[in-house]
C-alpha cells in the first residue's frame, strides 16, 4: 500500500512540475512570428492567441508549409481566397502565389480572412468551422435545426475534420492566452 502511495505521490509531482514548467515556456519563450501576430491580429480585430492557434493548427509553424488542396503558408491560405481578401479590404497590393510563403504576408492575410468571416459570422467558433470546411457548408449548416438552433452558433459539426480543428483551436487558445 505504502509503494502505491509512493508511485501516486512522485506521478502527481511529475504531472505538477511538467504544468508549471508548461506554464513557465509560455511565458517566458514567445511563439515564433509573435510580431507579425500581434500587429496584424490588431489590425484586424483578432485575439493574438486565436491567430497564434489558428497557425499552429494550421501548419505548426512551417511558414512552407503547402496543402494537398493549395492553401499556403503559416494561416494555409489559398491564393485565390488571398487575391479575394485583398479586393475585399481595397488593399490593391500586387500579390502573387509565392508572397504567401512570406510569414509577415501571409498572416496579414489570414488575418483579414479570419476578421472577413468573423464578421459574417458573429460566433468565433462558427467562423472557425467556416475557416476550414468554407463558407458555404457552414450557411448550410446554420440553417439545418440538426446543427443549429439559432442559425448562429453550431451545436454539432457534421464534418468530423472541421469539429477536430475547431477543438484543437479551443484547447490551444488556453496555451496561448498564457504567450499574449
Amino acid at each position: 500500500m505504502k509503494k502505491i502511495v509512493i508511485v501516486l505521490l512522485i506521478a502527481f509531482g511529475y504531472t505538477l512540475c511538467f504544468a508549471c514548467y508548461k506554464t513557465y515556456l509560455a511565458i517566458s519563450h514567445p511563439c515564433k512570428f509573435q510580431t507579425e501576430i500581434v500587429e496584424y491580429s490588431k489590425s484586424y480585430n483578432l485575439s493574438p492567441a486565436l491567430v497564434a492557434s489558428v497557425i499552429n493548427v494550421e501548419s505548426g509553424y512551417n511558414k512552407k508549409a503547402i496543402s494537398n488542396k493549395g492553401a499556403i503558408g503559416l494561416m494555409q491560405i489559398k491564393f485565390s481566397t488571398a487575391s479575394y481578401m485583398n479586393d475585399y479590404f481595397n488593399k490593391n497590393e500586387n500579390l502573387n502565389e509565392n508572397d504567401l510563403l512570406n510569414a509577415s504576408t501571409n498572416i496579414k492575410y489570414g488575418c483579414m480572412y479570419l476578421e472577413y468571416l468573423t464578421n459574417k459570422f458573429s460566433n468565433v467558433f462558427t467562423a472557425l468551422a467556416a475557416y476550414n470546411a468554407g463558407e458555404t457548408i457552414v450557411r448550410v449548416w446554420l440553417n439545418n435545426e440538426q446543427y443549429s438552433n439559432d442559425k448562429i452558433t453550431l451545436n454539432k459539426i457534421p464534418f468530423k475534420e472541421t469539429e477536430n480543428y475547431v477543438n484543437k483551436i479551443k484547447s490551444n487558445l488556453k496555451f496561448y492566452k498564457q504567450v499574449f
